[in-house]
Formats: structure tokens, sequence, C-alpha cells
């Protein structure tokens, strides 16, 4: 057999259908790798999860001083190296039977043939979706492409988790560009990224070769210039905007925008927040303490220079297939106000989608435990009720989320949970690696360790996308390096040739 490399041997714990061991006769094998072999039922596929290298002549410390004693000497008369072997561990994943992809529950035999795994038996075995799949990278050791079908990976939305720099906004980068890229004839959707550091700013600019041009499929919108129609709210939305805000206060607060409303259907036009104050003030029913407590609550609110007349930019212009929109949230400092934002998007999009307004979308939540977090009052979270509806009931409607967080253990867990799919890039922090394993029924101890060591650009994709746990290599980007990828030597640089160049223009001024 010339794709051969290895035999399954019989130890304590092997072969069973949980663990099956083999020698390595030819070649080498990594662990991440998979292998496969034959099976009374079909193809036994399996992931090495461990390597480990043997020789038992070191077995014996006392040989071993022995050895070191004599020096090369003992080492001619006896060749040690040729009793060194190496043992892979692996775990057993499914078995290919009558085309089907089936549960191992029966162990193979020992002396069992093991092969690499092939690429086509790969292919099939994640149910990778080879015609109009999403490329986001490859099978690490194999020459595998990773295509995830769109409706898999998106449909029962989608988290990416890990540490600060593993990578989360490239491999995010990489999802756009396969978004961006798709053919009308496959399908495409609308993609908005909810952007509270500018990471993806860099989509919406000119590029030029090597890099792909993405500016004429993007769109940018900045925080500063959102506006919001007041005539648009709700008192439900208020309610959750405006902390203690009473059941008397919600019915007087109901009235006066009722009455606002009515006039604006005569012909008045849409109002602000400065016609309510008035409304309030002019009003004989509200009482005087009510009066004031919601004066103060609308002053605060107009002062965030958030709420309008009318709503700007409009979310129909915005949300298009094929297009990224990029909502620009680094120029706000005020959390309380981009929370509000990003309610604000939510529910609109989600509301316009239920109407079939706009076509099916992607929303992206980035440093989503700060928009949806788990231990937080109503109050101080004011975009998680919507996010909440939409992790529930957004499948239903082509409403797709994808939250992106590095702090897993502080996202709302209702909404995590909804995340069919997740993209684990490396985490390290033990209580949000015990949160993933609570999170993820698929994880295992053994992937959790590989977790923890993986490097930059490494992920390990479970749930829906893929039929078991996959460890990839996420492929290079096609668009610009955000701005936030720059080393810190380059930073410093930029900065002393921009002081330089305008000290230089200051001299010549003078």
């Amino acid at each position: 057999m010339s794709d051969y490399i290895g035999t399954i041997i019989s130890t304590m714990n092997s072969p069973s259908p949980s663990e099956i061991n083999f020698v390595v006769s030819k070649g080498i094998v990594h662990r991440g790798q998979f292998i496969e072999a034959d099976y009374p039922e079909g193809t036994l596929i399996a992931l090495v999860t461990n390597v480990i290298k043997t020789n038992k002549y070191f077995e014996r410390a006392d040989s071993v001083k022995e050895f070191e004693a004599h020096g090369s000497a003992l080492f001619e008369q006896f060749p040690t190296s040729e009793w060194e072997y190496l043992v892979a561990e692996c775990k057993p994943l499914g078995v290919f039977a009558n085309g089907r992809v089936q549960r191992s529950t029966f162990p193979p035999s020992p002396g069992a043939r093991v092969r690499i795994a092939s690429a086509e038996n790969l292919k099939k075995f994640f149910n990778f979706d080879e015609s109009s799949g999403l490329m986001v990278g490859s099978v690490q050791f194999h020459d595998v492409d990773v295509k995830l079908n769109l409706t898999k990976l998106l449909k029962k939305h989608l988290a990416v988790l890990s540490i600060s720099g593993s990578g989360k906004s490239y491999f995010t980068s990489v999802l756009f560009e396969e978004l961006l890229d798709r053919k009308k004839e496959h399908g495409r959707i609308a993609c908005i990224v909810l952007d509270p550091h500018g990471e993806y700013s860099s989509f919406a600019e000119p590029a030029k070769k090597p890099f792909t041009d993405y500016s004429n499929r993007t769109r940018m919108v900045k925080g500063r210039n959102i506006r919001i129609a007041v005539s648009k709210l709700s008192v439900g939305i208020l309610a959750g905007i405006i902390p203690g805000l009473s059941p008397a206060q919600k019915r007087d607060l109901e009235e006066v925008f009722g009455e606002l409303r009515e006039k604006m259907r005569k012909g008045k036009g849409p109002f602000d927040f400065k016609d309510v104050r008035e409304a309030i003030q002019k009003s004989d029913k509200i009482k005087k303490n009510t009066k004031s407590a919601l004066l103060g609550w609308l002053y605060e609110l107009n002062g965030m220079r958030l709420f309008g007349k009318i709503s700007s930019p409009s979310l129909t212009d915005l949300v298009r297939p094929g297009t990224l929109t990029v909502v620009d949230l680094s120029d706000i400092i005020n959390i309380r106000k981009k929370q509000i934002i990003v309610s604000h998007f939510a529910k609109k999009l989600f509301d316009e989608r239920r109407k079939k307004e706009v076509p099916p979308f992607l929303l992206v939540l980035e440093e989503a435990h700060q928009f949806c977090p788990e231990q937080a009052a109503k109050e101080t979270a004011i975009s998680r009720s919507i996010i909440r509806t939409i992790a529930r009931e957004g499948r239903k409607f082509g409403a797709s989320l994808c939250l992106i967080s590095q702090r897993p253990v502080q996202l709302d867990t209702t909404a995590l949970s909804q995340c069919n799919t997740k993209i684990i890039l490396r985490v390290t922090n033990p209580y949000d690696l015990k949160h993933l394993a609570e999170s993820a029924e698929a994880l295992d101890q053994k992937s959790m360790d590989m977790i923890t060591s993986l490097q930059v650009g490494e992920a390990l994709i479970i749930g829906e996308a893929v039929n078991y746990p996959l460890f990839f290599k996420v492929r290079s980007r096609k668009s610009m390096p955000s701005k936030h990828e720059v080393s810190l030597e380059k930073a410093a640089l930029d900065f002393e040739e921009a002081q330089s160049k305008r000290d230089s223009e200051t001299e010549q001024f003078l």
C-alpha cells in the first residue's frame, strides 16, 4: 500500500471506539492530522491528538546513566537509534458506512493498516461545499480547502472567539471578502458590521495591487453622523434607554408622543426632543414631579446629539445584497451612546427583514461582550434585549448574527448558546475556556488543550458548519490590512516623520 503509514497496536486503552493508537512505520505524522483505517462497517476517520517518540533503551534510568558514562563507544556497540519509534494517539471521529457518516461504536482490529486521510474523504466527512462554499482557509497538514456552506455557517448564527491579537478581525475580514466576492447566482446577502474601533474601515478605502479593492462594494457610516428620528421611538424603546422609568411616567410619555404623532399625521411634520419637552411643559395632566424627572432625562438624551427629526442614514440605502456596510463607532467614547446606536440598527434591521423590506443579512457585532453582557443591569445593557431576540428568532427570517468577543465569559449566555457555529482561535483564560466547554458540547478536553497552544491564524471550527470539530489555518486576506495591524515600530516611525514634516512646514512659514 503506497499510502500506508502505520499499524494499529494494542494497548491498555486502544483500540476502542474512543481511542486508537498506531505505530508510525513510514513518513511523519503530526498532531492535528487526520488518518483513516479500514473498519468492519466502512472507513474510519480519526484525528491525531498526540505523537509520542519512544525508545526502550532509554526507558531505564540506570541504562541511560551507563550510556552517558561510556560516551560514543557504547553507542557503537548498541545502535540505540534503531530502537526508536513513534506512536500516534488518535481520537476516532466517525465512520463512512453506506455513503453516510456515523459514530464509531466498534473498535478496529490491532494490526489494521493506517493511512493519511484522502482529500476526497475529508471533503465529504466535513461536508465542505465545493461548488459555492466560502473558502476561509485550509486543513492543516492536508492539501484541502475549507469551503463552508453559507447557510450552515450563518443561518443559525456564528461566534468568533479568542484572546486579543489572535486573529479574530483577520478571520472576519476573510469572511467579508468571501461574501463580497460571492457570485449573484450563488445567492448574496448584505453585511453590516457595528465596529467600535474602526477595524474594518480599510474596506471602504481604494486599494492598489497586490490588494483587492472593495471600496465600490463598501459603505462607510461614521458614528458622529448617525441620527435617530424621535418620532420613530416607542415608549418601550425609551424605557430601555431611560433607567428607572415608572409605569406612570411611561403612561404620561405615551400620551405626549401620541399627541405629537397625531399632529404629524395632520401635516405638522416630524418632531424632536425639543418638541417633546415643550409638550410636557404645556401639559396640565402631568404632575409637577413627573414633569421635572422626564424633562431631566430628555435633556440628557438630547445632549448626546444622536436624536433628531429625521433618521440618517437611510437603512434601505445601506443594506444591499453583496455589499458591506461599516458602522464606524470609533469616534464615540460614551458606551451608552454606542449601545443605543447598536440597539437602533439591530432593531431596525430585524423589523425591516421581517417585512422583507431588506435582503437577508449578516449583522456582525465586534466587542459583543460590551453590547450583550452576561451580568449587567438592564439599564446598562440597552442593546442586549434585541440581540437576544435576533439570536433566538433571526434564523426564521434570514437575519443572521455574528458575535465577536475576546471575553466569552462576559458574553451573554443566551445569545452565545444560539450561535450554532463557533470559530475559536487562541484562548488561554481558564474562565473563558470553562465557559466555552459549557457552551459547546462537541469540545472535549484534548481539543481544549489544543486551543491554548494555537498560533496566530490557526482556528478551531465547531458546530453546524462542519460535521465534527476541525482545526484549520485561516487563508491570507486579499483586502488592505486594518490600520490597527501596523506594528508598534511602524507607528512610532510614522509619528516622528509626521512631526518632522510639521516642524519643517512651521519653520518655512515663519
